[in-house]
């Protein structure tokens, strides 16, 4: 038998090993969209902090606002081994930061809905969750595959912020929702993902039809809060709006 200060080394790569597939047990969310993500994954239950979202948090769960920075100290004390954020919505300083927390950090920033399904199966590899996450990614598919695809594609207005008015360009996941809703991006062939609109572009735009991320207020609107996040609330949204849509034909 060899003798035990050789096995010793050995002992503690196999524990290592063994600690490094072990998956993630306390997860952290930085966005609601990621909370999202990780419920829809399997992972409700690992949660010890989140961003608020749509979906019921386990009892217990730190409710973590975000804007502005994160609270590192605070994060720290939560020894997260699995923190899931969105890369645009993160500070850069941030996002370094957590690279050497020692946490493993996913992060997430789908260009289209097919991204938001990836995002779901391989936050369930991760977990070892996988049959739930696949069973909830085509779910989630199944979902956003409206009738309105199938429609002639009518130009709108996508309206991100009234004052001062921001839009979106075609660099951005909200292009795919339009093509799934049978609308499309009146400025598309803006190299952005969102932009400040000048007033004369959006005054000739003023009688298009106009998409919102809250609640529509009038006739010439279509909205939901929920388009505000790429996260899977969006298979509750698009077969709302594509009803609407259909209305107003």
């Amino acid at each position: 038998m060899p003798p035990l200060g050789t096995l010793w080394p050995l002992l503690l790569l196999a524990l290592a090993t063994a600690a490094a597939a072990k998956p993630p047990q306390r997860i952290v969310t930085l966005s609601p969209h990621a909370t999202e993500l990780v419920i829809a994954a399997g992972g409700r239950e690992r949660l010890v902090a989140a961003a608020a979202a749509d979906e019921p948090l386990p009892d217990g769960v730190v409710v973590l606002q975000t804007f502005g920075g994160l609270d590192r100290e605070r994060l720290l004390a939560l020894r997260p081994d699995l923190v899931v954020a969105w890369t645009s919505g993160t500070r850069p300083a941030d996002l370094a930061w957590l690279r050497k927390t020692g946490a493993t950090l996913y992060l997430s920033e789908p260009a289209d809905l097919a991204g938001i399904a990836a995002d779901i199966r391989a936050l369930g590899r991760l977990l070892g969750t996988e049959d739930m996450a696949d069973a909830a990614a085509d779910r989630f598919l199944t979902a956003v595959r409206t009738p309105c695809l199938a429609l002639p594609k009518q130009a709108v207005y996508v309206e991100i912020w009234p004052h001062p008015p921001l839009s979106l360009g075609g660099r951005h996941w909200l292009n795919d929702v339009l093509r799934r809703l049978g609308l499309r991006n009146t400025f598309a062939a803006v190299p952005r993902a969102v932009f400040s609109v000048d007033p004369e572009s959006l005054a000739s735009r003023e009688a298009l039809p106009h998409l919102v991320l809250r609640e529509p207020a009038g006739p010439d609107e279509l909205g939901s809060s929920l388009l505000a996040r790429p996260g899977p609330a969006l298979a509750r949204a698009l077969p709302t709006l594509c009803q609407q849509r259909l209305n107003r034909k």
